[in-house]
């Protein structure tokens, strides 16, 4: 089972979304607030409709996900989803590029030399993203930029960055046992990742207290890597009001009064 969870466009509410194994969608449901109670809630209602036999929910790292399935489906298996699990490590990373393009641009240098730090500035910042692109996914002329920013920019943070998502790559898509992999997380923290900076420490400590739920694909059998969060959530955006065409009630309104008329209303040729 894929739980996955949005805010509602232009709402205050959040929707919980439940897919199968196959990725097809069982339940949207609206809620309130995004609380364990919520999703306990939620749970309960499909247990009692006979869904029982849940072996493995794919969920991003909610505190109240853990609990409220527990309390519900003790039997079932917690898997982190990768896309939330990635996304939040480079929130943090972003964090401390954007720290040290601040500290970079901000630097007193002598006249002559503003000229040539203002273009590297420039040049890191529009290819920033570079920095978060798997290496298999650069074309030779990205490489290329990569390398120059990694000369330019050489022991500092954006170097560190770099070096830090291969390891956590090695760790998180290499590995090929649960052992394996906590060996080398220990190696991280040996290597004193935790302490280049807070941006660092804080993806450290996200991954010591996720890691179990992270890597539960490979603890135990059957259990995918990837839930189905994005599919979930454009799937749901497709069908929201404004991407459908319509911003307005009315405008859906007069959208379904031109469909009744051409079905029903509009004259037959003779």
């Amino acid at each position: 089972m894929h739980l996955d969870e949005y805010k509602a466009k232009g709402t205050k509410s959040w929707e919980l979304v439940v897919r199968d194994e196959h990725g097809r969608l069982l339940f949207s449901f609206r809620l309130k607030e995004r609380s364990g109670r919520q999703i306990q809630a939620v749970l309960s209602w499909l247990r009692m409709w006979g869904v029982r036999d849940i072996t493995a929910c794919y969920v991003d790292f909610f505190s109240a996900y853990p609990s409220a399935i527990r309390a519900i489906y003790p039997q079932a298996q917690i898997q982190y989803d990768f896309f939330h699990v990635v996304q939040n490590i480079h929130r943090h990373l972003y964090k401390a590029l954007t720290a040290y393009r601040k500290a970079f641009k901000a630097a007193v240098t002598e006249p002559e030399q503003k000229e040539i730090r203002d273009a590297l500035h420039k040049k890191l910042w529009n290819n920033r993203y570079l920095l978060f692109t798997n290496d298999q996914n650069l074309s030779l002329e990205q490489r290329q930029v990569l390398d120059e920013l990694l000369v330019e920019h050489a022991d500092t943070i954006v170097e560190q960055i770099v070096l830090f998502r291969q390891c956590l790559r090695g760790l998180l898509h290499e590995s090929e046992t649960f052992q394996q992999a906590v060996e080398r997380f220990a190696t991280l923290i040996l290597e004193g990742w935790r302490d280049v900076s807070e941006a660092f420490g804080k993806v450290m400590t996200f991954l010591e207290d996720h890691l179990d739920n992270i890597l539960t694909y490979l603890r135990v059998p059957n259990v995918q890597r990837h839930s189905l969060s994005e599919c979930t959530v454009r799937g749901l955006r497709r069908i929201e009001t404004i991407r459908q065409g319509f911003k307005t009630q009315y405008g859906r309104v007069n959208h379904l009064k031109l469909l009744v008329w051409r079905r029903y209303l509009r004259p037959v040729n003779p």
